[in-house]
């Protein structure tokens, strides 16, 4: 199941919003989502986002925010990505 996860507990966070917005262009779709999940307990918690994907599935970018904090990526071609990592 898709979601933010309490990596201690494997317990799932409540989702407080989500916003999703998806553009189709012939066999590609985009697709932006913006999520909001609550950390129902006092202290901080470790979290894991799983988002399970198709075989034919691709990821190009990502952007996670926590409290002040931003955490983006994007995939490059598969030759600069390999030539990098």
């Amino acid at each position: 199941m898709p979601g933010l996860y309490a990596l201690s507990s494997w317990e799932a966070l409540p989702l407080k919003s989500s916003r999703v917005k998806a553009c189709a262009n012939g066999y590609s779709l985009s697709i932006t989502a913006h999520l909001v999940y609550t950390n129902p307990h006092e202290e901080p918690v470790e979290g894991v986002f799983i988002y399970p994907l198709e075989e034919s599935e691709v990821v190009a970018g990502f952007e996670a925010a926590a409290g002040s904090r931003r955490v983006t990526f994007q995939v490059q071609n598969r030759h600069r990505a390999q030539d990098c990592c």
